[in-house]
C-alpha cells in the first residue's frame, strides 16, 4: 500500500511539480487559473496532495516534470535573476530553454563562476540549507597582499557589518600579483556577498571573485556563459548531507610564516 504523502500548499505544489516558481504560482491561483479535482481554487495556501490529486492550470493537467540539473559558468556582469528592471543581462538570457528552472543560491553581478540551476525544489533547498554544510570554494583577488594574521582572522570567522559572525573557514594564499594577491576561501555557509564582506572586515577590497567549486563539483574548463547537465553521480553527491566534509574542512590549511617577508606559504 502506498504511504500517504504529506500535503503542501497549492502554490508549493506547483513549484514542486516543476511548473513555475512559488511566487508566480500564487498569482496564477489568485487569478483563477488553477483547479484541483475539477474545482477552481483561489487560495494559494489551501493544502493539496500533488501525488494523489488532479491539478490543472488553464484546463491542462499538471504532471511532475522531468528533473533538470544544470551547472553554469556565470560570467561577470550577469544578473542571477529572472528579469532586471534596468534591462541588464541575466543568466536566463544565456539559457537555450524555456521551461522553468531556478538558480540554487545566487552570485552577485560582479562575481563569476559556478552556478547551479534546477527545477527540483527539494534538491535545491537541501543544497542551500545551512545544515547541509556543503563547502563552497572561491578565488578572490585582493587590492593588496594579505598579511598572515588577517588570513588567520578570516579562517577563524569574522564579524560582518550586520554584527553576525561567520563560521570558521578555510583560507590560503594562491599567489601574489603586482599590487595585490589571489586568495582561496572555502565557506560552509552562503550569506549575502559574504566573501566581499569578510575581506572588507579585515581591511581588503575584492577586485575579482570567482566561485570554482560547490561540494565535490568543480567548475573545470566550462567556458564562461556555457552550461552543462550534471551527471547522476554529481546530483546524488550534492544532494546528500555532507557533514563528513564539513568536519574535515573547517580547520585552516597548515601555514608557515616566512621571517623575511612577514607573509606565509602553504606547507607542501
Amino acid at each position: 500500500m502506498k504511504p500517504a504523502t504529506k500535503k503542501v500548499s497549492l502554490a508549493r505544489a506547483l513549484s514542486k511539480l516543476g511548473v513555475v516558481s512559488r511566487n508566480q504560482a500564487r498569482g496564477w491561483i489568485e487569478a483563477g487559473r488553477v483547479s484541483v479535482n475539477g474545482r477552481s481554487l483561489k487560495n494559494p495556501e489551501v493544502r493539496v496532495d500533488p501525488d494523489r490529486e488532479s491539478i490543472r492550470v488553464d484546463g491542462r493537467i499538471i504532471r511532475a516534470k522531468t528533473p533538470v540539473y544544470l551547472m553554469m559558468h556565470k560570467p561577470k556582469g550577469v544578473m542571477t535573476t529572472r528579469s532586471d528592471e534596468r534591462g541588464r543581462k541575466t543568466v536566463y538570457d544565456l539559457l537555450e530553454r524555456t521551461d522553468w528552472i531556478f538558480p540554487v543560491g545566487r552570485l552577485d553581478r560582479g562575481t563569476s563562476g559556478l552556478l547551479l540551476l534546477t527545477n527540483d525544489t527539494q534538491w535545491g533547498n537541501r543544497i542551500v540549507a545551512p545544515e547541509s554544510k556543503i563547502p563552497r570554494l572561491y578565488h578572490a583577488k585582493l587590492n593588496r597582499p594579505i598579511a598572515t594574521e588577517d588570513l588567520l582572522r578570516l579562517s577563524k570567522g569574522v564579524d560582518l557589518d550586520d554584527h553576525v559572525k561567520t563560521r570558521p573557514a578555510q583560507a590560503r594564499l594562491l599567489r601574489l600579483t603586482e599590487k595585490g594577491c589571489w586568495i582561496e576561501l572555502t565557506l560552509m555557509e552562503g550569506k549575502n556577498r559574504q566573501v566581499r564582506r569578510m575581506c572588507e572586515s579585515v581591511g581588503y577590497r575584492v577586485e575579482n571573485l570567482i566561485r570554482v567549486r560547490i561540494g565535490d563539483l568543480g567548475l573545470g574548463d566550462l567556458p564562461a556563459g556555457a552550461t552543462r547537465p550534471l551527471t547522476p553521480v554529481e546530483v546524488r553527491s550534492l544532494g546528500r548531507k555532507q557533514a563528513e566534509i564539513s568536519r574535515s574542512r573547517t580547520v585552516p590549511a597548515s601555514l608557515r610564516q616566512t621571517r623575511s617577508s612577514g607573509r606565509f606559504r602553504e606547507r607542501s
